[in-house]
C-alpha cells in the first residue's frame, strides 16, 4: 500500500514538472517580442564591441626540444660519471621551465631592449610598444612622462621612473600580448604575439625566442662549460710547458754535440725528466678535457626551430570574427531573455500565492 502511494506521489510530481515546463514555455512564447528585443540588444553590443576593437595580428612560432635523458651510462659517459662531471641532460630539461622563463621579467626585458626597424623607425621594442599602444596619450597629464622613451638599455642604472615603465611594459607583454602552449601529445611548443602591428608581432616574437633559447641553453650547461674551460686551460698550459721543455732539450743536444762533460749530461737528464713528467700530466689533463667536453655536449639541450612567423599575417578582425560574435551574442541573449522571463514568472506566482 505504501509503495502504491509512493508511486502516485512520484507520478503527481512528474506531472506537475511537465505542466510547469509547459507553463514556462508558453510564458516565453507569449513574450517572444521581449526575447527578440533582449537578444538583439546583446547581439548589437557584441557587434559594436568587435567593431570598435583595434585590428590585431597574431604571429606564431613553433619549436621542439630534445629533453630525453642522454645515454651517458656507457663509454665516456660512464667515465664522466666516475669523475662526477657527467650525467644525463634530460632530467633537468623540461618544457614547463621554458614556459616559466618565457614570461619572466628577465627574458622579456632582454627582448624589450633589442632594436628593430618597425614602420621605418629603428628603436628598442620597448619604445615601439610605447608608441604603438598610445601610452603617451595615457600619460599626457603626467609631466614627467610626456614624450617618454627609453634612451639606453642599461637596466641596472635605470631610475625609479624607468623601472616603473619597464614593469608596465612587462605586464603588457606577459599578460596581454604574449601567449604560449605545449602540445601534450607531441611536446611541440607554440609561442604567440598578438599586437596591433604586423611587423611588431613578427619581429618581437623572434627576438623573445632567441633570448629564451640562448638563456636556457647557457644556464643548462653553465657548470659543464666552466669545467670544460678549466680543463682546456690546463691542457693549453701544459702543452706550452711541454713545448718549451722539448725545445730547450733539443737546443742543449744541438749545442753540446761531441761534448761529454757530465754537467751537460746532468742538465739534459733533468730536462728529459721534466719533459716526461709534463707529458704524463698533459695526458691526464687531456683525458679530463675529453671527459668534460663529452659532458658539455651531453648536457647541452637540443632546441629545434620548426616554424618562424612570416608576413603577411591575417588580421584577427574579419567577417568570420563578426559572425562568431553575432552567434555568441545571439545565444547569450536568448539565454538571458528566457532566464529573465522565467524568473519574473516565478516571482509573480510566488507573490500571488501568498
Amino acid at each position: 500500500m505504501k509503495e502504491q502511494n509512493y508511486m502516485e506521489e512520484d507520478e503527481i510530481t512528474l506531472k506537475e514538472l511537465i505542466l510547469k515546463i509547459k507553463e514556462f514555455f508558453q510564458e516565453v512564447v507569449k513574450n517572444w517580442f521581449l526575447v527578440l528585443s533582449i537578444t538583439l540588444l546583446i547581439v548589437l553590443y557584441f557587434f559594436l564591441k568587435t567593431y570598435s576593437a583595434p585590428v590585431t595580428y597574431t604571429s606564431e612560432l613553433t619549436f621542439m626540444m630534445n629533453d630525453n635523458e642522454s645515454s651517458a651510462s656507457g663509454g665516456l659517459g660512464g667515465l664522466a660519471a666516475t669523475f662526477g662531471i657527467g650525467g644525463g641532460a634530460g632530467s633537468d630539461f623540461n618544457l614547463e621551465k621554458m614556459m616559466t622563463l618565457l614570461h619572466s621579467r628577465n627574458i622579456i626585458q632582454q627582448g624589450l631592449f633589442e632594436k628593430a626597424e618597425i614602420n621605418g623607425n629603428g628603436n628598442y621594442f620597448a619604445n615601439h610598444l610605447i608608441q604603438e599602444y598610445d601610452f603617451h596619450d595615457e600619460w599626457k597629464e603626467i609631466e614627467s612622462l610626456k614624450g617618454f622613451l627609453f634612451k639606453n638599455d642599461n637596466v641596472k642604472e635605470f631610475t625609479r621612473l624607468e623601472n616603473k615603465i619597464l614593469k608596465i611594459l612587462h605586464d603588457l607583454v606577459s599578460k596581454e600580448i604574449l601567449s604560449s602552449n605545449i602540445a601534450d601529445n607531441t611536446g611541440i611548443m607554440t609561442l604567440n604575439i598578438e599586437s596591433t602591428n604586423e611587423d611588431l608581432s613578427i619581429e618581437f616574437l623572434n627576438a623573445l625566442y632567441e633570448k629564451l633559447t640562448s638563456f636556457y641553453v647557457n644556464k643548462a650547461i653553465e657548470k659543464q662549460l666552466q669545467t670544460y674551460k678549466i680543463t682546456k686551460s690546463t691542457v693549453d698550459s701544459l702543452s706550452g710547458v711541454m713545448d718549451y721543455a722539448q725545445k730547450r732539450l733539443l737546443k742543449i743536444k744541438d749545442s753540446n754535440r761531441n761534448i761529454t762533460l757530465n754537467q751537460y749530461k746532468l742538465e739534459q737528464l733533468n730536462l728529459e725528466r721534466d719533459f716526461q713528467v709534463t707529458l704524463l700530466a698533459y695526458g691526464e689533463a687531456l683525458k679530463h678535457k675529453e671527459i668534460a667536453e663529452f659532458s658539455l655536449k651531453s648536457k647541452t639541450p637540443f632546441i629545434q626551430l620548426i616554424d618562424r612567423p612570416i608576413p603577411p599575417l591575417p588580421p584577427n578582425k574579419s567577417i568570420i570574427t563578426y559572425i562568431k560574435q553575432i552567434i555568441i551574442g545571439g545565444i547569450l541573449g536568448v539565454f538571458l531573455a528566457i532566464a529573465f522571463i522565467i524568473g519574473r514568472k516565478i516571482y509573480r506566482d510566488t507573490m500571488e500565492s501568498d
